[in-house]
Parts: structure tokens; sequence; C-alpha cells
């Protein structure tokens, strides 16, 4: 069994080393995506103030995009970050319009494509290789991919008894080859946990009915709630609606509004509760501004809050800084194994073909 399962680990390596490298690569510099985001793009800062009221940042929001309807807002989670409202994008455009917004001021910031700048551009590369549906779905492949490469990795590893401290060195006094062999096992194997996290929930988020599936089978899931936004005949202000939301969890955090889609229509509410890594609590409010359903994550089923722990755990937010810092480390490592993979694989083949000519 371990010779074949030592060629597939091999040859299938090869051949997806390239597309996992840029996964892993993009992967980690999306880890920190909103702070690399206003580094780049410093005029996204502003001073940190008195907030402004919610129909003031997107009243501000609309006058830069007087022709469309705002779809989204996206709530600052730090001073001196912006509000960012979702306008529809042109047709063909890569997602939508996003136009950032001082918290204090009301001012505008900027309006930017998404997808055309810089941190929005690499977590396309990340989610879909810049190809759409069909480079989403090799993105949850090569996740399942990365799974059998740990666990067969693993295997092939495992040292036996009386070996474990050498299992766990690496040589640089036995040349080149030696010592990419020992990194590649080395830190595959330190890594694996958070390898083996990362690829699962990254499959999980490309192929969300298949897992909840496989979940479901083990642990108890509620459908998704399916909450009727119809038009009431009253409108509130957003503020009016908001607060209405905020009353249900006072103590959670704020995190994104979904808009009407017409006038008079109701309010879909996000919040993030402690101990959630990714604000899955919501409030649905209607046009009117009365409470129609919510939705507390730490209530719902445990296969619920597993599918819901399956973003932050891709991130590392689930485990605050640290657990991004690991996230982090563990994509720079899959692109230290694949490259360290390839070159074993090529030292190893131009040895085996010097030593045919010798013959």
């Amino acid at each position: 069994m371990k010779p074949t399962l030592l060629a597939l680990h091999k040859y299938a390596g090869l051949a997806l080393a390239v597309l996992l490298g840029v996964i892993g690569a993009s992967g980690s510099l999306l880890v920190f995506h909103d702070t690399q985001d206003e580094w780049l793009t410093p005029a996204l800062r502003s001073t940190p103030g008195s907030l402004r009221s919610f129909d003031e940042i997107i009243a501000a929001a609309q006058a830069a995009m007087p022709d469309a309807v705002p779809r989204r807002l996206d709530v600052s989670q730090g001073d001196g970050s912006p509000h960012v409202v979702r306008f529809p994008g042109p047709e063909g455009a890569p997602g939508p319009i996003q136009v950032a917004v001082s918290p204090s001021t009301a001012q505008v910031l900027a309006v930017r494509q998404w997808g055309a700048y810089p941190m929005s551009w690499i977590y396309r590369l990340h989610y879909t290789l810049l190809s759409g549906s069909t480079g989403k779905y090799v993105v949850g492949l090569c996740g399942l991919f990365l799974l059998f490469f740990c666990l067969s990795g693993l295997y092939l590893w495992w040292p036996r008894a009386g070996r474990w401290r050498r299992a766990f060195t690496v040589r640089r006094d036995l040349g080149v080859f030696r010592f990419n062999h020992d990194l590649h096992q080395v830190a595959g194997v330190v890594l694996l946990p958070v390898m083996l996290i990362v690829a699962f929930s990254g499959t999980a988020l490309v192929f969300p009915a298949q897992v909840t599936a496989l979940v479901r089978a083990v642990l108890p899931v509620d459908a998704p709630q399916n909450i009727s936004l119809s038009a009431t005949g009253e409108s509130v202000s957003f503020d009016a609606a908001i607060d209405a939301a905020r009353r249900v969890f006072p103590e959670a955090t704020l995190t994104r509004i979904d808009f009407p889609d017409g006038p008079g229509k109701g309010y879909r509410v996000a919040f993030q509760q402690a101990g959630e890594g990714h604000g899955t609590t919501r409030v649905w409010v209607s046009g009117a501004g009365e409470v129609l359903a919510t939705r507390d994550a730490r209530q719902v089923p445990a296969g619920n809050r597993f599918l819901d722990w399956q973003f932050p755990l891709h991130n590392g937010a689930q485990f605050g800084l640290a657990g991004r810092w690991l996230v982090f480390v563990s994509g720079w490592v899959l692109v230290l194994l694949c490259g360290t993979g390839v070159y074993l694989w090529w030292r190893k083949r131009r040895l085996q073909q010097q030593a045919r000519r010798r013959r």
C-alpha cells in the first residue's frame, strides 16, 4: 500500500503544485484583508470621531451613485476604518461597486469596483482562480486533494518506534536534497492540524450543500430560515430599522445590513456576538420597523454552529489574532511544500537520468 500511496501523493502533488501554491499564497495575503487594503489605499482611513447616523452615511453613498440602489452596508469594525456601501456592479463586472464612507464625517472616501482593486483581485484569484464558477469548483477540488495530501503525508511520514526525535529533525549538514526532504516532512507535519482545518473549511465554502448533507448525517441541522420581507406599505428610516434590530441583541456588534430591494420592504441585519468568529446572528426587520424574526447563532443546533464556524476557521478569525497568524503561516507553508515537493521529484529524476547514462 505504501508505494501506491507514495506515487499518488507525489504525482497528484506535482500536477496540482502550481494551483495549490497560488491558492496558499493568495489565502495568506487575504488573512489580514482589511488592514492590507487600507495600507494600499490610505484614502480609506479617516480620523475617528463622533459617529454620523446611518441615514447620513447611506445618503452620502447614494449621492455618489445617484442612479443605483444600495444593496448592503458593511459596518466599520475599527477606529478610522470606513463603512462600505455596496451597489450593483455594471453588467459583466466581477462584483459590486463599493462606496467607502467615513463613519465620523459621512464623507465619501473612495468609489471602487470590487474585483478590480488589488485585495479584491487577490480574493477572486483565491476563490475562483479568476475563472468564475469553473475556477471556484477547481479550488474546491484542490481543497479535497489537500485533505488527501495531509492524511497521506502523515501516513508516509509516521516514524517507527524510537525514531520520533529524528522524524522532527531537519538536517542541514547532509546536502540540499536531504535538507529539502526533511523540511518537506517536518513543516507539513507541524502545520498539519491547521492545514486540515483550512482544507476542509475551504471545501465547505465551495460545496456548502454537499458538506451540509454530510454534517446532517452526524449532527442536527436546521434548514435556513425563509423570512418574507414583502412590502408593508410603510417605510421607516434606516436608523429606525437598525435600532429595532439592535434592541434584540444589545450587547452584540453590528456587522452588516442588507437593504430592501424595493420601497417598504424589509431589512436583514447581522450581528456578531461574543464567541462568534463571524457575524451569523441575524434580525429581520420589516419596512415598518417591526422585528419579524431572529437567529441567535449561539442557540442554533450543533450542526448549524459547526457550519457557521467554517468561514472564521478558514481565515483564522475563530481563534482571534493567534488563529489568523497560524492560517497566514500555513498558506506560505503550503507554498513551501509545493516547492520542496517539486524540487525533490526533479532532483531524484535528474540523479536517475545521470545513473542511466553511466551504465
